[in-house]
């Protein structure tokens, strides 16, 4: 039987990145990258390189639980930040700095490390001055084709600052690694998010093998999951996103994602939760089958 294993994987991006989340709207942008987008990158820039045949085998694999990405998250320097707990806890004596925590140092949320640093909205275990990300606004020029009249828009993109990106984790059967860490290459050259013809979201990345945390009687979703309805109570507490979107396929352009009411990271969870992979392929779209992914990304939580 084949072996699983966890990698950390560190997003280095060489250009800004563009992530819409309301339809309509480029001047506003997203700052991370959600397990469903990680997922749907990844699948497609298997297809890119290995074939539509093969690529409904590699779906086969992946349904039958051989590979599950998280959400990604933060990094600075050396410290891997993570959502902080939607649960009932302060992590300073100060309320009002305590309550704009959003994203808190893995040696801190682990008891690694007693120091504690707030910069912004992040809680650190080192003091580190340096912002993560910085939002640019630039220009674009749309040209009416009718009477040649031009205006100006403004989109928006985040910059990350040096030393920091995003990371996530993935687990992956030894089988399948070679291909999905080819395929991952291949998304770093395509890049992630919208505006990809102007060059963004282009990176370059470094893994780390990591050990998989068996699941615990509290666990931390570090992914959107989608839960089948037994386990929904297992959520003691939680959050809720909708996630919509294009679907980014070779075969369709304009075809949307349905609408799906998902439990975002961060939320507590009760024991071990699966999570599920939707088949979301549009009514006449038979070129392939599209997925929605939902699939619970745990780690034990204290």
């Amino acid at each position: 039987m084949m072996a699983m294993k966890r990698y950390r994987i560190k997003l280095k991006f060489k250009e800004p990145i563009h992530l819409g989340y309301r339809e309509g709207m480029f001047n506003i942008t997203d700052t991370t990258i959600h397990s469903d987008t990680i997922f749907s990158g990844i699948v497609n820039c298997y297809s890119l390189l290995f074939g539509k045949a093969k690529t409904e085998k590699f779906i086969e694999n992946i349904l039958q639980g051989k590979l599950k990405v998280s959400s990604s998250f933060y990094y600075v320097d050396d410290e891997y930040l993570y959502p902080r707990p939607i649960y009932n806890k302060m992590y300073l004596e100060d309320f009002k700095k305590d309550k704009k925590i959003k994203y808190i140092s893995e040696k801190v949320l682990k008891g690694q490390s007693k120091d504690k640093y707030v910069s912004g909205n992040v809680l650190l275990s080192k003091k580190i001055e340096k912002s993560i990300f910085k939002i640019e606004e630039r220009p674009r020029v749309v040209v009416d084709r009718l009477n040649n009249g031009s205006s100006i828009y403004y989109t928006s993109c985040c910059r990350f600052n040096e030393g920091c990106g995003l990371w996530f984790y993935i687990d992956v059967e030894d089988e399948l690694k070679d291909e999905v860490f080819a395929s991952l290459k291949l998304l770093g050259d395509e890049g992630l998010g919208g505006m990809r013809s102007y060059g963004y979201g282009i990176f370059e990345f470094d893994l780390f093998e990591d050990k998989i945390e068996k699941v615990g009687e509290k666990n931390l979703l570090l992914s959107l999951c989608l839960p089948k309805k037994e386990d929904i109570e297992r959520f003691s507490s939680y959050g809720i996103v909708e996630r919509t979107g294009y679907i980014y396929s070779a075969y369709v352009k304009t075809k949307k994602h349905n609408i799906y009411r998902m439990f975002e990271e961060g939320s507590i969870v009760e024991g071990e939760v699966e999570g599920t992979i939707f088949d979301d392929t549009p009514d006449g779209f038979t070129e392939h089958k599209v997925y929605k992914y939902g699939r619970a990304f745990l780690v034990p939580f204290e």
